[in-house]
């Protein structure tokens, strides 16, 4: 890790700050940091990170002189971390066998100025090249810069004695020129004795293997089982034989069949010989010589890290690296439990796995694009609209085993006799008329979209799965027509061909040709709304929230479906609406007479 400009500079305005502490630190800065220690880190697990210098060194271990930093920048002195440090010790090579701290050390007041395990005066020494620092848990694709910043509390104000910093061994000898019983210290720097320079920082390599947070049994597959791992797989070159998994409970389920999952994804799939029945209790391992970390083996599943953790990793797209892989593998792991959402008894029947079709849980409809209005049983809706409007019906759908597995969604409207083709008369509302207007997903074939005659236009319906694994629905409808007023429809199947059909509490009417008009000509503008409690609903959530009056009207003629531009005094009328000043239908007599003038 070299020093670069921006981190002189960091280091130059902490001696400043330091100067003026009187701290005594001019002697060292007077040396450059020429041959000064210098170290980088790997975080080896998600609590510990081993950090190793270029050169054997010695010095004090103290936790606030680190910091786990998202940027590279840290504040000299500071103890500001993002990342809570709990210890810190010197260590093997290696980075995992963990050294005992000294006990402390007398200076010459006969004061003990380090104990064993405080972050403030110290934890022992470092007479090495290897430390480690223990943190709390970090996510297992992460880095983060490992800032030293001196901290001034680990400085101590006994004489002119200063614990807490670290510097190379000094040449000549261990021990020469020591203070404070520190072996291997040295009062001052000089040649052969140089410090690390404070604001030196490196950044961690991610040498954190992936695991396996949690398993399922897919809910949509009873006979596939869900690894989630903890982070995304880049590299996998396995087969299903590195899993085994068990089974208590009469069920014979725990056989792996095979094995798939796509690279750049955070879960593996088991495929299993028979499907996972309610009484399984399940779990899985996994068992590879490549998950010991041991010899290259025939099989490995990475993350997307190039770390050289690995020997036998090779150089990035060379010929050895395609015959063995690189980044961190999945070690091996036992009796990792499998979560089986399968319920006992489901639809009266112990063997049934899935029996119920999915449900509409919400229902909301928008007129040419303003803000959807939620309708319930409760609170039925008749969209009047008129013609070249568009209508947006969207159906919220759940289903037991997850709603992001259904393949079909039907809504019919236009309710009446048999349409000419008799192949698609076999839609029916509540008074058995057939749907001669329908849009039908599927998320396994073409969509189909059928109209007796154009007097509807189907937009391309779009779908959400939302993060409860409900799915939305969106529908919209162009009016090119009269139509006379008609129930709308939804039907719904899933992975397991269960279907149901279900009435939306949705009355759709278009009218022909208005009755009173406000202009002496044949052409009239009028305004399309729902009933009088959904109109009210949309006004009420407009609100004149710009300083700018073209902008307020321009928001309320989108939430009234009006192209023209209304004059700036109309806002008015929906604040009076809002306030319960004058009735929704006064405000609509209004806007329809301005727009026609």
């Amino acid at each position: 890790m070299k020093v670069s400009s921006s981190k002189f500079t960091f280091s130059l305005i902490a001696f400043a700050a330091l100067l003026v502490s009187g701290s005594g630190l001019m002697i060292q800065d007077t040396y450059a940091a020429i041959d000064a220690p210098e170290f980088t880190c790997n975080h080896i697990n998600t609590t510990a990170t081993h950090c190793t210098f270029d050169q054997s060194v010695n010095g004090t271990l103290a936790i606030l002189d680190w910091t786990l930093k998202a940027s590279s920048t840290a504040v000299a002195g500071s103890s500001t971390t993002d990342v809570t440090i709990t210890g810190i010790h010197n260590s093997t090579n290696v980075g995992v066998a963990l050294t005992t701290p000294s006990e402390g050390v007398t200076n010459s007041n006969g004061d003990v100025e380090m104990s064993s395990g405080t972050g403030v005066v110290g934890a022992g020494y470092i007479n090495g090249t290897d430390f480690i620092l223990i943190h709390s848990a970090i996510d297992s694709d992460a880095t983060y810069f490992i800032n030293y910043t001196n901290n001034g509390a680990t400085l101590s104000d006994v004489t002119t004695q200063q614990f807490g910093q670290i510097h190379s061994n000094e040449q000549g000898g261990v021990g020469a020129g020591g203070v404070g019983g520190a072996v291997g210290a040295c009062a001052v720097e000089k040649e052969g004795c140089k410090y690390l320079k404070i604001g030196s920082n490196a950044t961690a390599k991610d040498w954190m293997a992936p695991t396996a947070v949690s398993a399922e049994v897919v809910k949509s597959n009873p006979k596939q089982v869900r690894i989630l791992m903890s982070e995304s797989i880049a590299n996998l070159n396995s087969t299903y034989l590195g899993f085994t998994m068990t089974t208590s409970g009469g069920g014979n389920a725990a056989v792996p069949a095979s094995f798939s999952a796509a690279n750049q994804t955070d879960y593996l799939l088991i495929n299993l010989q028979h499907s996972v029945t309610p009484s399984d209790v399940l779990t899985i391992s996994y068992t590879t010589d490549d998950g010991d970390g041991g010899v290259r083996g025939n099989h490995w599943i990475t993350d997307a890290i190039d770390s050289s953790n690995y020997t036998n990793s090779g150089v990035l797209d060379s010929a050895e690296w395609a015959i063995s892989g690189h980044g961190n593998r999945l070690m091996n792991f036992s009796a990792l439990s499998i979560t089986n959402w399968i319920p006992i008894g489901f639809a009266g029947n112990d063997n049934c796995y899935d029996c119920s079709p999915p449900t509409v849980t919400k229902v909301q409809v928008s007129l040419d694009g303003s803000t959807p209005v939620t309708v319930t049983n409760d609170n039925a809706v008749q969209i009047n609209a008129g013609t070249g409007d568009t209508v947006s019906v969207i159906v919220t759908v759940a289903d037991n085993v997850g709603a992001d597995t259904m393949t079909f969604a039907g809504l019919y409207t236009n309710f009446g006799d048999a349409p000419d083709n008799l192949y698609y008369a076999n839609n029916f509302d509540s008074f058995k008329s057939m749907s001669t207007s329908y849009y039908e997903w599927n998320a396994r074939s073409d969509d189909t979209v059928f109209g007796n005659t154009d007097d509807i236009t189907w937009s391309e319906a779009t779908t959400t799965v939302n993060p409860d694994r409900t799915q939305t629905i969106t529908y919209t409808m162009t009016i090119n027509d009269a139509i006379e007023s008609t129930q709308v429809w939804v039907d719904l199947g899933d992975m397991a061909n269960n279907y149901g059909k279900s009435a939306l509490p949705i009355t759709l009417e278009v009218a022909g040709p208005p009755a009173i008009t406000f202009a002496s000509d044949d052409s009239q503008k009028v305004v399309s709304y729902f009933n009088e409690s959904i109109l009210m609903a949309i006004v009420s959530q407009w609100t004149a929230t710009s300083s700018d009056d073209a902008t307020n009207v321009e928001q309320l003629s989108s939430v009234l479906g009006i192209e023209d531009q209304l004059p700036t005094w109309t806002t008015s009328l929906a604040s009076w609406v809002s306030d319960d000043k004058i009735d929704v239908a006064d405000m609509i007599v209004a806007v329809e007479y301005v727009i026609n003038q």
